[in-house]
């Protein structure tokens, strides 16, 4: 507990205060070379999205980033060739700023996530799903969501808490554990 009888954050740090005075959760690269410079940096970014088990080139390709934010992931993927839907749950003035000065033709939706089956999406090749379980009320019938709007790769990336040690930490936060078969 620190001094104000909270626990400290399980990331080891509070990052809020820096994304407030930076503004932006993600950093870009403009086309005439201007760099913005967000909580994630640049290199960062590229690493996970090497990462991702999806083709280089994205031709031809439907994808759909659920919790798109400040659209780093959106931007990319359009920038190596899908179609590209974009999804927040509130309207994101970054996001919006960015899709003008990329001239983008990323389709930018603002839903609640559990809007996503009746909203109309046809399932697209590749789901981004980056950062969103952990906020969720019912994380199982997420995933179930995310799975119907997929026909090739969803990529689910969340967040675990003391993975090696959770037992120790049980009254602290809250914990969560899915049994599949019983």
């Amino acid at each position: 507990m620190d001094d104000t009888g909270s626990h400290p954050s399980r990331r080891g740090e509070d990052f809020s205060a820096e994304l407030a005075g930076k503004g932006w959760y993600h950093s870009f690269k403009l086309p005439d070379g201007t760099l913005i410079e967000g909580y994630n940096r640049l290199e960062v970014l590229q690493e996970r999205y090497a990462r991702m088990p999806i083709p280089q080139s994205l031709a031809g390709k439907r994808v759909l980033d659920i919790g798109a934010w400040d659209g780093w992931f959106s931007f990319e993927a359009e920038r190596n060739g899908a179609a590209v839907t974009a999804v927040d749950c509130v309207e994101i003035a970054n996001f919006l700023s960015l899709h003008r000065a990329l001239a983008s033709r990323v389709e930018y939706r603002i839903l609640d996530f559990y809007d996503l089956p009746q909203a109309g999406l046809r399932p697209f090749d590749f789901v981004f799903f980056l950062g969103v379980l952990y906020h969720l009320k019912h994380p199982l019938l997420a995933l179930e969501i995310v799975c119907a709007l997929t026909t090739d790769t969803a990529i689910v990336e969340s967040f675990v808490t003391d993975a090696d040690t959770w037992r120790e930490h049980t009254n602290e936060v809250p914990t969560m554990e899915f049994y599949e078969t019983d």
